[in-house]
């Protein structure tokens, strides 16, 4: 099995310093012209993905129906994919993310954001949710969040849920990273990272 996975994160989402985010938060005019650049690109390439995985945020949503629309594809709804902590009001504003960084202070697998889930939970969920989509087969595109994708390259580099959060891989807002992961001739999952975090497509390039 030799799988294509593209991972797109979600276009500019954000409303000012003073705004929290929650899961019903839309797209800006930005974002929504990012999707649409994503989309495009995505029609350009002669390897399209064939199929569209998406978390049910509103601004996952918003973002693969541009992508579906320039594609011509269905979007497959992945509750598994929802960004972490985003089962609760963030009770941080923007400003307080960048200057506090209190995410910096999730990253022992038994640590919790504020709606309850630990950061190990978070992992394990999205690393079935990679499996899932993989086994699968095809050449899919996952459009997801910042958060999300890390725990999908967790999965691929086989790294246990278990296991802290040792590192960070930033993916600003509309990028497209690519992975293709394969079965070799002795049975064994195998991952390569052909790109991580592409924006050269974009016409406005955004990281919050």
């Amino acid at each position: 099995m030799n799988t294509r996975l593209l991972l797109a994160r979600h276009g500019h989402a954000t409303s000012g310093p003073d705004h929290r985010w929650t899961a019903e938060d839309p797209l800006t005019e930005i974002g929504q012209a990012q999707a649409r650049e994503l989309g495009a690109a995505l029609a350009a390439r002669s390897d399209r993905p064939d199929r569209i995985v998406a978390s049910p945020a509103v601004r996952a949503q918003q973002t693969a129906q541009a992508c579906a629309e320039a594609l011509g594809l269905e979007i497959a709804t992945e509750p598994r994919l929802m960004e972490f902590g985003s089962g609760a009001l963030s009770p941080f504003t923007l400003a307080e993310m960048i200057e506090e960084a209190p995410y910096d202070d999730i990253w022992h697998p038994e640590d919790s954001a504020w709606d309850g889930e630990t950061i190990g939970a978070f992992w394990q969920r999205t690393g079935e949710a990679a499996e899932a989509i993989w086994q699968a087969g095809g050449q899919p595109l996952v459009v997801s969040h910042a958060g999300t994708i890390q725990g999908l390259l967790r999965w691929t580099m086989a790294i246990p849920p278990e296991a802290p959060d040792s590192f960070a891989l930033f993916v600003r807002n509309a990028s497209l990273s690519e992975v293709v992961v394969r079965i070799d001739r002795h049975g064994r999952r195998r991952a390569e990272l052909h790109h991580l975090g592409a924006t050269d497509f974009l016409s406005t390039v955004t990281e919050i």
